[in-house]
Order: C-alpha cells, then structure tokens, then sequence
C-alpha cells in the first residue's frame, strides 16, 4: 500500500508538472521560431543556426532538446523569446569582459540544462536584461522578421479591465451548514480599462498565466557567480559624516565600487538613526573607506553584542529590468517543477517581480465554502482547508501571485526531494516579495534582500522545507494595508505588512538571519482556509529534514492514507524553529498569531537566542500557543510607548528562559478586561495556562504588566488594577533537570470498536499531563471558557483512522498487542512524542489503544505480548490522582476587583491538585463564573498545620514540586506569598495518624525540609523514597497557614524490584540507628559495585563511597543532629534506602 501512495503522489507531480509544461510550449512552440539551432556551437556563430545566421533583433530562438548552445560574448540585441529544450550555456571566462544578454521570455522546458556560469576566480561579469518587447510595434515593422503565423500567435492588443470585488455579508460560521444557508458573497464594481505599453497585460491570449516576460526553466538550472561574504557587523559605531567604516572580519571578496548597504542600529536614545547606501573607494584589512560620506549614524550596543550590519550588494551576474515605474513591465525569475538540479548562487537580482504587494491580488476570489476535512474547525477566515477560490478570466486579471525576483516554484517536498540551493544572492528593488520557496526543498542562505515591499524572504504555501540561514534583510516596506482576515479568506492573500522573514511555511529552519527596517521581523501568517494556494507538509519530511537535533514524528497517521483527515500535515500544526535571530528597528520582532484553534498535537515552537533590538513591540503572539524563547533579550525604540510582549488574548503555555527587556514602557501585555453589561467582564486567556520567566532581567521598563481594558466605552468607571493570567517567575537554581513524562488523565477515550459506524467510526482521543524540567501542563489548548465558541481548539488530542482497511493495514505495520492480565483484550500502541518545554528534547511514550469487537481472522488473529520491560511501571504525576485531605480550611476568604461581583473563593485541599500553578487569588475571576474563582488551598491559621495525599498504592516518588502562591501587585511582578517556609515533606508507607509535626516526624520514612525563606516553589529531586502517604507540615513557631497553588508529584507504582526474599537474604543491618556519629552497614554476603551516599532533608549529598566489592561499609555524619537518609545501590538490582537518625 506504501507503493501505491507514492505512486499516487507522484502521479499528482507528473499532471501538475505536465500542464506547466504545456504553458510554456503552448506560448512559445517550436514551429514559430525565427532561429532553431541545428548544430552545437556558439550562439555567435552563424552555422549554428538553421538559417546560418545569429539571431537578430526580434529573434524566436529555440534550442531543441539534442542541441547545446553556448553562450559567450556582447551583445545588445533584444530577443524577443529564447525556448530550451536542449542545453544552454551562458558564460564568461574573461575576467575583462562581460557577457551580455537582453530578452523579453526565457523559457527552458523538462530534460533541458540553462547555465549562466561565471564563478571562477578569473571569470568576469554576465549581465542579463529581461526588458519588455513591443510585440505590436515589432509586427507593424516591415523589418520584422517573423512569419505570418508568429504574427498571428504573438500580440499584446488584448482588452484589460480592471475590477475591485469585494466580499459582503457575514464570513464567519461555526458549521458548513451554517456557512452555506449565509449571506456571503462578492460583488464586483465596473470595469477600468487598463494599458500597461508592453508589459505582459495585454497577451493574454497566448500567455493568460503572464508568464512571459521573465525566466522560467522546468530543467536543470545553474546561476552560479563569483563568492564574496554577503553581510559583516560593524566593529565600531559609524557616525554621520565619517568615510571610513570598520568591519567585525576581512570582507571575502569585496571589491571597489562595490554597492553597500549600511544597516540602522535600534537603540532609543539614538539619532539620525537610519540606513546608508554607498560605494566602495578602496580596502584595507577590514577598513572600508567610501565614496562618499554618511549621512545617518550607525551606533551599536555592545553590551548585548549588538552591531549595525553592512551587506554587499554588488554581484558579477547580474539579472535586472530597466528602470521602469510599471510593474507590470518588470520580469521574473522562476524554477519550477523539477528538483533534479537547481544552484542559484552568487548573483543580483534587480528591479525584478511583478507581483505587487502594494495592492491587492486580483487572480483568484472566494467562489464557495467547503466541509472540512479537519476535525475542528470554524467555517471563516480562522478555518482550515474550508473555502474554494475561483480564478479571475484572464482578461481582468492584473495583478497574479508568482511573479517574484527569484521563485522556487513546485521543486517539491515529498521526503527525499533534491534541495535546492539560493546562496549568496542579492534581491534588490522589488515590488512584491523577494525571494521565495514555495512547495520546495530548498536553502535559501547567505542572501542579501533589500528594498523590496510586502515580504523579504518567503515561504509560501505551507509544505517547505529546508534552512534559511545566515541572510540579510533590509528595508521590506508596508503593502497595501486590507484588513488580514478579509484579505486572506477573500482573496487569498497575505504576507504583504513589510515582513522580513515572512512565513506560510513552518517548517523551514532558519539560523543566524539578520533583519533591519522592516515593519515586522518575522511575520508567521497561520491562516489557511483557502485550499487553491495551500500545500500540506510530507509527514516524513517534516519529521527527519531539520535534522538531528530536532528529528521527531509528531504525526503517526498523517501518511500513507491512514487518517480520515487525509494525508499530509496542515502548516499550522509545524513547529517553528529559529536560532540566533536578530531583528533591528522594526515595528514588531516577531508577529505569529492565530494559531490556537488547528493544533491537535504537543510539540514546542523554538526561539534559541532571539534579539529585538529597538521595535514598538517586541514579540506578538495572540492566539498562539506552544512557543518556548530561550537567550531572549527586546528593547524599544522608544522608553515611553514601546511593548516588550504582546499575550493578551489566546495566548496559550508560552515560555521564556534568560529574556532581558530594556527601554520599554511595559514589559508584558497581559489580559484585556472585555466588558459587558449583560453578562460580565472576561478575558480571553483561560487563567491556567502558564507564561513561564525564567531569569528576568528588566532595564528602564516602566510598569511591567500593561493593564487595558479591550472596550472602556462599555464602563468608564472601572478600573482595571489586577490581572488574572497565569505569569510564573522562576530563577535557574529552582528548576532541576527531570525526564519527561506522559500520564494519561481518561483512558475511556483510549478505545476502538470494529463494530461502530458512522462519523465516530475507528475514531479515538488522547488526553493526558506531561511533565518536564518546569513542571505539569495539561495536553492539548482548552480555549477561555467565557469565549464560548467564538474559539474553537483540541483539548484532546484526535485521531481518526480513514477506513477499516488503512486501520488493519496500520496494524499490520505496527503490530496489535493483547493483554494477558485481561482476557487477552487487544490493543495497538500509538506513539505520541512529547516536549521538554526547556531542553526542546522530545521523548516518546507508547499510548495503548483498546480494540472492541475485533474479528478472529488476519491481524486480529497474530496479537502479541509486549515484553516486561515494555509493561514495567514508569513515572507519572501520580498527585492529580491522589486522595487528599488538610487539618482544617478556610472558608471566609473573597475577592472583587471592585466594580464588579464579590466572590468568595473556595480553598479546599482539592485546589492544589486541580492541574493550575497560577497563585493569584483571582485566577479566573473574569471567566464568568464558568471556573471557580482562586486555585490554591489554604489552611486556616492554626498551630503546625498540614496538608495530607494519599496514592493509593505504595510508590516510588522521585519527584516533586510543591508551588507556592502570589500576592497581586498590580502593573508589577507579583510578590511571593510569606507563607512559604518553614515546613516539611514527609513520605511513608504507612497512613499519618498524628497531628503534631513530631508525631509525623516519627511516622515517616523520608522528610524534605522547607527551608524559613519564602520562594515560588520548592522541589524535590531524584529521592527513589518508596511511599503511599505524603504529607507536608509546618514547623513554624506559633500559628501559621499552608497556602499551595499546585503539588506535583512524579512517580511510579512500587514494583519490589528487590524482593523480600531478597532483602531478607541480605540481611542489611543499619546500626547503631539513633547514632551519635557513626553509622555501620554489614551485609550478609559480598555485595559487588555499591555506591552509599547520605543525604539530608533538604536532598543535599553529605557524603558518597563507592565499592567494587564489600560486605562491611562505615561512615561519619557530619553533619547537624536529625533525620538523614542512607541510599544504597549495586549489582543484582540492589536499591534500597534507610532513614538513619542522628541524636
């Protein structure tokens, strides 16, 4: 079956490769040529050609598919059409001359070979003009030299209106069958007669793509110049009116009179910060000396490290347009359709692209709604796969997509695709986007993009794949400024704000680019409801072309035709992945958003050393989810109005570990306040979901949490004084390395029933607790319930199997498993990998899948048994799972924030395993009484208070966390509760039956002391304490009060590794216990590769022995009297621990 879906896949690649070719014999065929070459030979030679002579002014060239032509010399002829089909080879092997080439259309179909080769060190220069041709002057010509039917086929007299459409009437629905009972529609205004001279408008009648005037080559192609280093750092600030610059290393292949770009810096106290544009005098080492002077200043900020940047602009190819202010006289670049060869290295692209993002496409329009094949989704601009376009006649058709400086156009992604390779290449002058990977396997690096409008460096339609890495962009300025939802779902276009890296497709990794003066950074648009322009991800691709270091297969079913949702990944669920990013003077860094609502699985978006330096806002991620920043630093523009981040809304388990903020006026837009006279303020994000800081550094921020309220109109008089997001604050030395871990919270989802039909048929859910190095989260998004559905998610993750023959074919690879120790009941194993949201490591945990009413025969009748190891007991949060219980509760504690209602909030033991750390009293409180308002427990304030869990069943605990709660400080960090100290976690195999700390004291066999000073959690880490019983007391003097926001405890069902035969053959013998001092350990026969280490309450190592073989082992405590813990590993699974007391 594996065979026939890549066959079926390829047979999609040949139809769609097959009518792309026929666009291009369909414009230029063979019979029309003026000059087909009949001999290999120079293209200057006249007996190369059928009519033995060069080609001329206004010349059809073709090179037929045996023929190769060379191409070497100077020519300002302009040729009207070149079509390859054979080899083509444009060359300059003097490094005194240049070779030059001027044409309207340059088409080279399958099996053909085009290069423009100058790289070698004593090559010279290739300049190449795609300019238009006036096909209507050259036909009135009496000197034309075309036939009669080339005349005929050839004209640029075709009628152009242009149209406005506009969509009316309500767009967004919850169901197909709301959408398709709607009122949505487009209407269309009257026409505009459009004349563009001799651009490509008018030739629609042999060219209605518009493909013509430009390169397009569906063979293999090779633009290869000479290397030179594309970007270098400032070494020192450059100032206004200097001539010298001086560089961070020697520029590689720099050379006099050769354009540069100096980038601005992004500090706020800077002036005439801004951009230059110069020439090259001359070079020494890495002195820069100029033609001319500077005229804006370019200072760095060394104490983040950060330079202004200078990119070469100059390269010894060359392929532009005149200059021209008609867009749609410009030409295009564009490789297409083949990944066998395709080297685009080392050359300027200049006033090239057609495509205008200044103004709106008009090639496709909203025609009709569609069902989703998803599981969830909305019928609207925030839905998945869920419109169909229609193609505008060819005849008002003004302003298409694809027409770009440089354009990898359909190479293809399917996993084992050929990269392609854009390296060392200048874009510069472009009215749409510069450089773009679409549906392609590519590098896209060491690039220079300047001046160009709607999007730097793009991937376009969702399934790329490859690396960009080490580019330079600069100056990627504002399109047309249509509202993004009516843009998207109306006419199927986006990525057009002046974004830097601008990315449909996720999956691309990029290291190391550099961004200045673009209006956003990197821009991630996670809109796909149009189907026309949207490519899959290859599930396989996705997982293995990132990469060791990031390999992972998040979805198990999203190939061979397994799931109901269909092949192929939605570009919303990838991952990004971005290292060493740095964005200088722009609006926003990074503006990802509208995620949230297609994410049916858990992975990590990665963010590794991210520098914003000088935005208005730093990072803006509303409705997003699952993004984790690590070495983070973000400064304003402008101390008084900038925004460090931007999580007000649907802002879903964001982390940020070493993040710097400075020269801000707030550091974090937390929740808008939404009012409502009818029922109730809320916010949208849902309380629970945690926005981790780890290692926060502020430097001149002013109020650190913005506080706004979304519609003050509705209420003057509130005021917004304390928000209720779920912000934790956390330094390196409280967090620990762990392993992660998966528990699963229902496994009634966990089932399959042969027997069941209908749209639940072979379907079934995932829903768990993932634990990791900063503490629980609940799989899945669970949307702010006082949203109701205006936000849809997966709060479980959903599969579904597409038939039951890809079921039991899925089987069939993977194997189906019976459980001996219920009936043989059989089950299948679906492999979910897991996040570390601070290590970025995946870990993979088999999810075992009942199966219901299975025949005896084929799959069903080979079940198997998985080996003990397979089975044996692994970590979980074992606490959400726990019975639990304190000395007493408090029952008179309420909040309001002061315009609205008083509530009171419950703090009973039950709160502190309810899967939500957020400490603030009023976590939740604007979710319109839809969750309990508060989610910590509280003891009444009493004499050595405690709070008691129960397991169930012994454990081996290797882990906790026991999180404290927070005091509200309005705009600021909040504050640490006192509370916090002075208690002990004590762990048993035997119920507490005490209630004074001494009684609890003697009862336990483990004891974790809290030290007197108050901290946001306290953790345990690597005990191996075998237990049923935990409680925490406190052993404060006097009155005090527990008071616990969550407890986390990770374990395991005990499973005796050492048996009480064994133990008992031992004959471990602890002795004196109480001690003075010294401790003696006999065994009762040699024991091999011991390791005995004492540990103490706080879990710190005293002391450590190691043996290769003993019976007899002697050590000293040193340390103050109390409880202390003796643990003892070796050969023959020998595991144990002793509680020993020193007097």
């Amino acid at each position: 079956m594996k065979k026939i879906y890549s066959f079926t896949i390829f047979l999609l690649l040949v139809v769609s490769s097959a009518s792309a070719q026929m666009d291009l014999m369909n414009a230029i065929p063979s019979n029309l040529a003026t000059h087909k070459a009949v001999n290999d030979g120079s293209w200057f030679t006249a007996s190369t050609w059928d009519k033995n002579e060069v080609p001329t002014e206004g010349a059809i060239v073709y090179i037929p598919k045996e023929r190769t032509v060379n191409y070497q010399g100077s020519s300002s002829v302009h040729i009207f059409a070149i079509r390859v089909d054979g080899v083509f080879n444009c060359t300059q092997t003097n490094a005194n001359q240049t070779t030059k080439l001027k044409f309207d259309t340059f088409f080279a179909i399958h099996g053909s070979f085009v290069k423009f080769l100058a790289n070698g060190e004593n090559d010279g220069k290739i300049d190449v003009e795609i300019a238009p041709f006036d096909i209507e002057a050259y036909r009135a010509n009496s000197n034309s030299i075309w036939s009669t039917d080339a005349k005929t086929h050839f004209r640029d007299n075709g009628v152009v209106t242009f149209k406005t459409r506009t969509g009316t009437g309500t767009d967004r629905y919850n169901t197909i069958e709301e959408a398709n009972n709607g009122n949505f529609s487009i209407t269309e205004s009257a026409g505009t007669t459009i004349d563009d001279g001799p651009g490509v408008l008018g030739r629609y009648n042999w060219d209605p793509k518009q493909l013509s005037l430009g390169m397009v080559t569906m063979g293999q192609l090779e633009i290869i110049g000479q290397e030179k280093l594309n970007m270098v750092p400032l070494s020192a600030d450059a100032k206004k009116g200097n001539d010298v610059i001086q560089l961070a290393e020697i520029p590689d292949g720099w050379k006099t009179n050769d354009d540069i770009i100096i980038t601005s810096g992004g500090n706020a106290t800077g002036s005439s910060n801004g951009e230059d544009q110069v020439k090259i005098q001359s070079i020494s080492g890495t002195s820069i000396t100029l033609t001319s002077s500077l005229n804006k200043n370019h200072e760095g900020r060394p104490s983040e490290d950060l330079h202004c940047y200078v990119g070469n602009l100059t390269r010894n190819i060359t392929f532009s347009s005149p200059t021209t202010t008609n867009v749609h006289q410009r030409g295009h670049v564009m490789a297409m359709h083949n990944d066998t060869n395709v080297q685009i290295k080392n050359t300027q692209f200049k006033r090239l692209g057609r495509t205008d993002k200044s103004q709106l496409l008009d090639d496709f329009i909203w025609n009709n709604w569609l069902e989703p094949k998803v599981f969830i989704s909305k019928i609207s601009p925030l839905g998945q796969e869920i419109a169909e376009m229609r193609a505008i006649p060819k005849n008002e058709m003004t302003n298409p997509r694809g027409r770009y400086s440089i354009h990898l156009h359909k190479l293809g992604t399917v996993f084992g695709a050929k990269m392609a390779q854009v390296t060392g290449n200048v874009v510069w002058d472009n009215p749409g986007w510069g450089i773009t990977h679409h549906d392609s396997h590519a590098n896209v690096s060491e690039n220079v993009v300047y001046d160009v409008t709607g999007a730097g460096i793009v991937s376009e339609t969702g399934s790329e794949t490859g690396t960009w890495n080490n580019n330079l962009v600069v100056d990627i300025k504002e399109g047309h400024t249509t509202d993004p939802y009516t843009a998207s779902l109306h006419h199927d276009d986006y990525l057009y704000s002046g974004d830097g890296l601008a990315m449909k497709g996720r999956a691309v990794l990029c290291k190391n680019n550099v961004i200045a003066n673009a209006k956003r950074g990197v821009a991630v648009i996670n809109m796909n409801n149009s189907i026309n322009n949207l490519d899959r991800l290859d599930a396989e691709a996705l997982a293995k072309t990132r990469g060791v270091k990031y390999e992972v297969d998040n979805f198990p079913l999203s190939k061979n035709g397994y799931s109901k949702e269909g092949d192929g990944v939605m570009p919303v669920e990838a991952s990004l992945i971005m290292e060493n990013t740095i964005v200088i003077n722009s609006n926003i860094g990074l503006r990802s958003i509208e995620r949230d609502m297609g994410v049916n699985h858990e992975s990590r978006s990665i963010f590794d050393k991210f520098k914003v330096w000088g935005a208005n806002t730093g990072f803006l991620i509303n409705y997003q989810a699952d993004y984790s920043f690590k070495d983070v630093y973000i400064s304003g523009k402008n101390a008084n109005n900038s925004l460090g981040i931007d999580m007000w809304k649907h802002s879903h388990n964001q982390t940020f570990e070493n993040i710097t903020l400075e020269d801000l006026k707030n550091g974090i837009q937390v929740s808008k306040v939404v009012l409502s006279n009818s029922q109730g303020p809320k916010t949208r994000n849902n309380g629970f979901t945690p926005w981790l800081f780890v290692n926060l550094k502020t430097k001149n921020v002013g109020e650190f949490y913005e506080l706004t309220v979304d519609n003050p109109s509705e209420n003057a008089s509130f005021n917004y004084e304390q928000h209720a997001d779920n912000a934790i604050h956390l330094n390196t030395d409280e967090i620990s390395s762990r392993p992660t871990t998966f528990t699963v919270i229902d496994d009634s989802t966990l089932e399959i029933d042969y027997n069941v039909t209908g749209d639940d048929a072979l379907k079934f859910e995932v829903d768990g607790i993932i634990t990791d190095d900063f503490g629980s989260y609940n799989m899945g998004i669970q949307q702010a319930l006082a949203q109701g559905d205006l936000r849809y998610g997966y709060p479980k993750r959903i599969y579904q199997f597409a038939s039951k023959a890809k079921f039991e074919e899925y089987l069939s690879v993977n194997g189906v498993f019976k459980d001996e120790e219920n009936n043989d009941e059989l089950y299948f194993i679906i492999n979910e990998s897991l996040p570390n949201r601070r290590t970025f490591k995946y870990t993979t945990f088999p999810v075992r899948v009942r199966i219901k009413n299975a025949p005896n025969s084929g799959v069903f009748a080979s079940a198997t048994v998985e080996p003990a190891s397979a089975l044996a007991p692994k970590n979980q949060i074992i606490s959400r799972f726990a019975t639990v219980s304190q000395s007493s509760t408090r029952s008179n504690l309420s909040y309001t924030d002061g315009t609205h209602n008083t509530v009171s909030i419950t703090l009973g033991p039950e709160k502190a395993i309810d899967g939500n750390n957020n400490g603030r009293i009023n976590a939740q409180y604007y979710q319109r009484d839809l969750l309990p308002v508060g989610s910590f427990s509280q003891t009444k304030n009493e004499s050595e208070p405690y709070y008691d869990l129960d397991f169930g069943e012994l454990k081996t605990i290797d882990y906790f966390d026991i999180w404290n709660t927070v005091e509200l400080n309005g705009s600021g960090i909040e504050t640490l509760s006192k509370e916090f100290k002075n208690f002990t976690v004590f762990i048993a195999d035997t119920p507490f039956t005490g209630t004074t700390f001494k009684q609890s004291e003697d009862n336990a066999d483990y004891a974790f002391e809290k030290n007197g000073t108050p901290t946001r959690k306290f953790s345990g880490n690597n005990l191996n304490a075998k237990g049923r019983y935990m409680r925490i007391h406190s052993s404060s003097d006097g009155n005090s009060k527990l008071k616990f926001a969550e407890i986390e405890v990770i374990g395991r069902t005990f499973d005796n590794t050492l048996s009480v035969d064994k133990e008992e053959e031992l004959l471990v013998n602890f002795y004196p216990n109480p001690t003075k001092n010294s401790v003696n350990i006999k065994f009762n026969s040699i024991q091999t590769n011991i390791k005995v280490e004492l540990i103490n309450l706080l879990g710190q190592r005293i002391s450590s022995k190691e043996y290769s073989d003993t019976e007899n082992v002697n050590f000293t405590i040193k340390g103050a009297k109390g409880v202390y813990f003796v643990t003892i590993k070796g050969d023959n699974n020998l595991n144990m621990t002793k509680k020993i007391i020193k007097n």
